[in-house]
């Protein structure tokens, strides 16, 4: 028989931008980042509060001082469209304190009850177009800037 096969379950190698294609796109959303930890290496993570990998990546940065101390990291809450995440994103980005109910959600699976402020709709449309540009496909989805020597 001729012809070929595709397997829905083999890992598909997906074209990547150079990170010096990258890096001003990342840029433009750092401001509006999560961040933790104060290491000299910039690490710019997208996730999605209820994937399960990315609440394990959230508690491991958490509970590891060491890693937080080597390394900045820059979080973006962005939608994995399966878990219908939409809404938590924003009541998380419209917190007082976005990154303590980033670890309310995400570490001690705590539901939020804050209102969603509409002025985030913006902020959330600007990380959904840099991921889109960048085909962040999976969370986390983790692109390391190692810092000059």
């Amino acid at each position: 028989m001729n012809g070929f096969f595709l397997y829905a379950n083999e890992p598909q190698e997906r074209p990547k931008l150079p990170l010096s294609q990258s890096l001003p796109y990342l840029q433009t959303i750092e401001h509006d980042a999560l961040i933790l930890g104060e290491g000299p290496t910039k690490v710019y993570v997208f996730i999605d509060p209820y994937c399960p990998n990315s609440r394990n990546f959230i508690s491991l940065i958490d509970e590891n001082s060491k890693m937080r101390s080597k390394y900045t990291y820059y979080f973006f809450l962005y939608e994995l469209k399966r878990f219908n995440s939409a809404e938590m994103i924003a009541k998380i980005y419209s917190s007082s304190n976005p990154l303590d109910a980033l670890k309310r959600v995400m570490i001690q699976d705590q539901n939020l009850s804050d209102t969603i402020n509409p002025s985030v709709s913006g902020k959330i449309a600007q990380i959904s177009n840099v991921a889109q540009t960048l085909d962040i496909y999976k969370r986390p989805y983790i692109i390391m800037v190692k810092r000059e020597k």
